[in-house]
């Protein structure tokens, strides 16, 4: 068993600190999804992230979250009754993320915020701040009252789609200096 998940794992140059890339899906952990990009240190916390993924995506039938088609990310969208409502979410969010030092790529109209977590740099994939904070914008979309609408995708396939064409614009990489959103025009 050691052998097999010693097999799975794959070194990633470049990474700062020794990082590895590990594939933490065994099996049908996750069946009809992409596989989890999962970046960490160490095997013990990418089976950590592994679990943590196993409750927020929505394959489990436990969360709302999504796997990113690349599997380098997760995502979902927040609706709430008014647009401050929506607003004190993005905020509650936003200071948690200056908090943990992370960020996510999120688009909002009105009262829906599409909300996708991912970790750019040094290696992409999905490390333990991803899951925490999507676990934590659970937890303040409920204290928010976020309402649930069984209706078809509609907006929140729009901002999904205004997401992509951000991250598209930006090069996909806002973490590098010089790059993306960080980029100063001359």
């Amino acid at each position: 068993m050691f052998r097999a998940r010693l097999a799975a794992r794959i070194a990633r140059p470049g990474c700062a600190g020794g990082c590895r890339f590990f594939s933490a899906t065994g099996g049908s952990r996750f069946p009809g999804a992409e596989k989890p990009k999962i970046v960490a240190p160490t095997e013990p916390e990418a089976e950590t992230v592994g679990a943590a993924l196993d409750r927020l995506l929505s394959v489990s039938g436990r969360g709302r979250w999504s796997l990113t088609t690349s599997g380098d990310g997760i995502e979902r969208s927040f609706q709430f009754k008014t647009f401050t409502k929506t607003w004190d979410f993005m905020t509650a969010v936003a200071l948690q993320c200056k908090l943990k030092n992370h960020h996510p790529e999120w688009s909002n109209v009105y009262n829906t915020t599409f909300v996708r977590w991912t970790t750019h740099s040094p290696t992409p994939g999905l490390t333990r701040r991803d899951t925490e904070l999507a676990a934590l914008c659970d937890a303040l979309a409920r204290d928010f009252g976020e309402i649930t609408v069984s209706s078809g995708e509609g907006i929140a396939c729009s901002l999904q789609d205004l997401a992509n064409k951000a991250t598209t614009v930006s090069g996909g990489n806002c973490c590098t200096p010089g790059k993306g959103a960080n980029q100063k025009n001359a």
